[in-house]
């Protein structure tokens, strides 16, 4: 009986690239071929609790790209590899990178775990590192790790909070702090870092918990006069005009 029951028990998915075993109930939203020079991967419509079993063009075995929540150990395990791998070869330059997400990570981890006192404390520490680090390295991009911070807020439930995360990063574009320059042909930097902060806005007003919120229209306001300085417009995506154009109408006629 025993036997059968562990016959008849789910499978669960198998460990990804980087050892994470999810629980059996886990969900992918994908799979990736494990032989890194096959490179075959695919997504599903909705998550699933198996993956095809060998890659489809190669033959070789599968790993699972984790739906949400799973996706948040995933991470955790990738992160860990690649700062094991930085410290390895003494990479400097990646170690730093993977530290920054390894502390956007645990920001998201205390809020999965109620631990709402913990991540304000880790934000604030966060913000001080990326703006001294910004303002000893020109190239940095520290816009991904505040977008990465926005998104964790929202996928824990928790738009005020990223709200915290929103305003102290609108003023220091406002202010053309390090970082957040007006030569974006040349600076990918600043490129790259309000391009995040148009993201991370968007991103907030679409979350269902924010229509109703009495400051929607303050970021609404954040957003729109970000995207129209005459430094930043231009160097949009047509994916962030398509949800300006939403926001504002009149977005596309150039006003």
């Amino acid at each position: 009986m025993e036997i059968l029951k562990r016959l008849l028990a789910p499978r669960g998915l198998p460990p990804t690239k980087d050892g994470y075993q999810a629980p059996p109930d886990a969900l992918a939203e994908g799979w990736v071929c494990d032989d890194p020079d096959c490179g075959e991967a695919g997504y599903f419509a909705a998550p699933q609790s198996g993956i095809p079993r060998r890659c489809q063009v190669c033959g070789s075995g599968t790993y699972p790209r984790h739906a949400w929540p799973w996706q948040h150990g995933e991470r955790r395990a990738e992160l860990d590899a690649l700062l094991d791998e930085a410290e390895r070869k003494d990479d400097e330059i990646l170690a730093v990178l993977v530290r920054f997400h390894l502390l956007t990570w645990t920001f998201e981890d205390h809020l999965m775990n109620g631990h709402r006192r913990d991540a304000v404390m880790a934000l604030r520490d966060i913000d001080a590192r990326l703006r001294e680090t910004m303002s000893g390295d020109r190239y940095f991009t520290e816009g991904s790790y505040r977008f990465a911070l926005v998104l964790g807020a929202l996928r824990s439930g928790d738009p005020d909070i990223a709200l915290r995360v929103l305003e102290p990063w609108v003023a220091l574009a406002r202010e053309q702090g390090p970082g957040y320059g007006t030569d974006l042909e040349s600076d990918n930097a600043s490129r790259t870092d309000y391009r995040c902060l148009v993201s991370a806005c968007v991103e907030w007003l679409r979350d269902a918990r924010t229509a109703a919120d009495p400051r929607y229209g303050t970021v609404v306001g954040w957003v729109l006069d970000t995207a129209r300085a005459p430094h930043v417009r231009n160097w949009l995506t047509a994916d962030h005009d398509a949800a300006l154009t939403v926001l504002d109408p009149r977005w596309g006629s150039g006003h």
